[in-house]
C-alpha cells in the first residue's frame, strides 16, 4: 500500500512538474520570440526574425495499427525543436542557411541578446563573438551591448570598436623577457 501511495504521488508530481515546465517554456518562447524579432530588427535596420517550432507529425493510426508504414520511418527521423526565420530588408532569402557568414553570426547575436533581455542575467560571458563582424557591423554589436541595461558584460575580444564601447580594459602582454603582464586601463563613458 506505502508502495503503491508513493507511485501516485510521484506520477502526480511528474504531471505537475510536467505542466509547469510547459508553462514555462511556452512563456520564454513567445518572450524570446518577441525580442529576436526586435533585435533583428535593430540590427539590420528592418527586416524580421521570427523562431518557430517544429513538432513532428503524429503518424495516422486506425485501431492501434499505422495506416502507412512509411509514417513509422518519418516518426523516427523527425525531432521536435525550434527553426529560425528571417527576412532580411532588400532580400528574398528565408531559410538561415543561405545567409552569408556575417549575416548568420548577426542573426546569432540577435537570437543571443533576445535571450539575455528575456533572462536579465547580471552579467554575460561572451567569448569573441564579435570576431566574423566587419567595423560597421562591430559598432552596431557595441551599441547593443551598451543598451541592455542591469547586465554586466565581460567581453573576451580583438576588435576595436567592440574596445571602444567598454568602460574598463584587461589585457594580458608578453615583454621581451617572457613574462606576461596585466594591463588594466579604465576609460571614462
Amino acid at each position: 500500500a506505502d508502495i503503491s501511495a508513493a507511485k501516485e504521488d510521484l506520477e502526480k508530481l511528474i504531471g505537475e512538474l510536467d505542466r509547469e515546465i510547459s508553462k514555462r517554456f511556452e512563456e520564454a518562447f513567445v518572450a524570446v520570440n518577441e525580442e529576436f524579432s526586435k533585435y533583428m530588427g535593430t540590427i539590420f535596420g528592418g527586416g524580421k526574425g521570427e523562431l518557430i517550432k517544429i513538432l513532428p507529425k503524429k503518424p495516422k493510426r486506425e485501431h492501434g495499427e499505422l495506416v502507412d508504414e512509411d509514417d513509422e520511418e518519418d516518426e523516427s527521423e523527425e525531432k521536435e525543436g525550434v527553426a529560425v526565420r528571417v527576412e532580411l530588408p532588400g532580400k528574398r532569402i528565408k531559410s538561415i542557411e543561405l545567409l552569408s557568414g556575417g549575416e548568420r553570426a548577426l542573426t546569432s547575436i540577435a537570437f543571443l541578446f533576445a535571450i539575455i533581455s528575456s533572462a536579465k542575467p547580471p552579467f554575460v560571458i561572451l567569448d569573441e563573438v564579435d570576431a566574423a563582424l566587419d567595423e560597421a557591423n562591430s559598432k552596431r554589436f557595441a551599441d547593443l551591448i551598451k543598451s541592455v541595461e542591469k547586465t554586466q558584460f565581460i567581453v573576451v575580444t580583438h576588435n576595436r570598436s567592440t574596445m571602444h564601447a567598454a568602460d574598463a580594459l584587461y589585457g594580458i602582454t608578453m615583454g621581451s623577457d617572457g613574462i606576461s603582464r596585466i594591463l588594466s586601463l579604465k576609460l571614462e563613458s
